[in-house]
């Protein structure tokens, strides 16, 4: 994860063009596939209609299943991410992107994920953290490294990952910011043209700076992705 990042070239293509953090979370999900194996839980996940472009490595499992509240994902099962009716210690592998910032209590579920694990199990997790409010059905909160790492405490083995820097987060916030341009005329059209084309060039930049950027520009984010061990 350190010695490589997404590819810049995603940028230029108008068409099929995803968002930074998507292209960040995408990269950071495939960068660890083949650590996906044996019994697989997707917290949160959607079997159906799925965001990005990675596909989990189904292959590679045991099992796969989606654990979700809402019938509309057709998950495997039907259960709050904090009380999954399945035995401690039964499961290899566990996914939980982009969920524990729509959590009241977000410890209740990584001590689930705990017990659901076996030894030496691995959790990926992703939080945004320079990213709007997105009720679904609410947003509670945003986590900093070391907000992860205590929530994960307990593990043994915790890395955490920035997903984007300095420009990334700029451009970010340019690209989530073209629908409050509303309108049809021919101002809010440039207006949409321009900031689309400003986040574009900001993102691309970020990934060329990433891996040199000074103390200051590393405290800029737009999230994070964790990697622990149990």
């Amino acid at each position: 994860m350190n010695s490589y990042i997404p590819p810049r070239s995603k940028f230029w293509k108008v068409e099929g063009y995803v968002t930074y953090r998507r292209l960040w979370l995408d990269f950071c999900l495939s960068a660890f596939a083949d650590e996906m194996r044996g019994a697989v839980l997707d917290l949160g996940g959607k079997r159906e209609n799925k965001r990005g472009a990675f596909q989990p490595p189904e292959k590679l499992a045991r099992s796969w299943q989606y654990i979700n509240l809402d019938w509309e994902t057709h998950p495997n099962i039907f259960a709050d991410v904090a009380r999954i009716p399945l035995q401690a210690e039964s499961v290899d592998c566990i996914l939980c992107t982009e969920v524990l910032e729509h959590l009241p209590d977000p410890q209740t579920c990584v001590d689930e994920i705990q017990r659901l694990l076996r030894n030496d199990g691995l959790v990926f997790v992703s939080t945004p953290f320079f990213y709007p409010v997105h009720a679904d059905p609410y947003d509670f909160q945003r986590f900093t490294e070391d907000g992860l790492r205590h929530l994960f405490r307990e593990f043994k083995s915790v890395e955490v990952y920035r997903m984007g820097g300095y420009a990334g987060v700029l451009g970010l916030l340019c690209e989530l910011g073209i629908p409050g341009e509303e309108g049809n005329s021919l101002v809010s059209k440039f207006l949409r043209w321009v900031l689309k084309w400003i986040s574009r060039l900001l993102c691309w930049l970020d990934l060329s700076a990433y891996s040199n950027e000074n103390t200051n520009r590393q405290k800029f984010t737009t999230g994070y992705f964790l990697r622990a061990v149990r």
